[in-house]
């Protein structure tokens, strides 16, 4: 039984609580927030035997914590990780994982020398549609891929973390990590931007952002995120001899695949746990076999993310 810890109590902790009851080999043992009765209300309402903290500090010195699951704001993920892991907690860290590369490196640094798991809960990468598409794009179903497009976007300007540049807010930071990542795992990780526009907040945090990245052969992602607007939240990746499409980057619930004709000749759809239980329960399997990384967002992959995301805000 793996042995859950979550730090932070917002949003995203009460979907992962929720989404992690349907794991039978894990559980929920303790909470933790800077207010010990958000942490008691929490536990209330999502995990009701899970023994509260009125601090972070409370839960890494834990004894009975497997797996620390850090949900806090993005500015305090550096901070928390590196707490955890100076006690010996493996960590799973909501995305973005930090707020530059330089934290990402010196995160992956400390799990290292301590023989620590660390992932970066990038959800998308565990989902079986994400698989599925990179392994079409790997047996050649499309050919060389040539170009992408991909967009997301909510109305959630109106959530004062995410236009407050002291919480790490912005469009970009909350959601562009999603499009890149998708970009990333089509393209390789050495992809860059080339160009970058945004409309930015009186704060300085970005609203919305359209961005370029390219591939040293000339291939292409065009993205667009914002927190003004619901979008379609699709992709396209368009090869020499075909194309991909997919429904809901954010949550992948349908891939087509087309031939160079736009005949489609297969696709699939949603089912079975979510992006949050899969990735877990992928924690899980890792920890219990002794390794320090997830196959599914390996260190390279975050720390060229965050990279990526460097450059992106230097743009801007």
């Amino acid at each position: 039984m793996l042995r859950v810890g979550i730090m932070g109590c917002g949003q995203m902790a009460s979907v992962m609580a929720e989404n992690l009851t349907d794991i039978t080999d894990v559980t929920v043992v303790a909470v933790a927030s800077r207010d010990k009765k958000r942490a008691n209300a929490f536990a209330k309402k999502y995990c009701p035997y899970a023994k509260t903290y009125g601090s972070y500090e409370a839960l890494a010195t834990a004894d009975d914590v497997d797996l620390v699951y850090i949900s806090t704001p993005n500015t305090y993920h550096y901070e928390n990780a590196i707490t955890c892991l100076k006690e010996y907690k493996n960590i799973l860290v909501e995305k973005p994982f930090v707020m530059s590369k330089a934290e990402a490196d010196s995160i992956f640094s400390e799990a290292k020398n301590r023989n620590l798991f660390v992932c970066e809960a990038m959800w998308t990468a565990f989902m079986p549609l994400h698989e599925k598409v990179i392994k079409w794009i790997r047996d050649g179903r499309i050919g060389a891929v040539r170009y992408m497009s991909s967009n997301l976007g909510y109305d959630i300007k109106d959530r004062p973390r995410l236009t407050d540049p002291m919480l790490g807010g912005g469009a970009y930071l909350d959601l562009g990590v999603y499009p890149t990542h998708l970009a990333m795992s089509v393209m390789g990780d050495d992809i860059y931007p080339v160009s970058v526009r945004s409309r930015k907040y009186s704060t300085g945090i970005d609203e919305d952002t359209s961005y370029i990245l390219e591939r040293a052969d000339g291939a292409q992602c065009v993205s667009y995120v914002t927190m003004d607007a619901r979008t379609d939240a699709d992709a396209a990746v368009i090869g020499e001899k075909g194309y991909i499409k997919i429904k809901n980057i954010n949550n992948y619930e349908m891939i087509e695949l087309f031939d160079k004709d736009g005949k489609l000749i297969d696709s699939d759809e949603r089912s079975g746990l979510s992006g949050y239980a899969l990735e877990v329960k992928a924690c899980a399997e890792a920890i219990r076999n002794g390794f320090i990384q997830c196959r599914q967002m390996p260190w390279s992959r975050t720390a060229a993310l965050a990279g990526i995301n460097d450059k992106i805000i230097s743009m801007m």
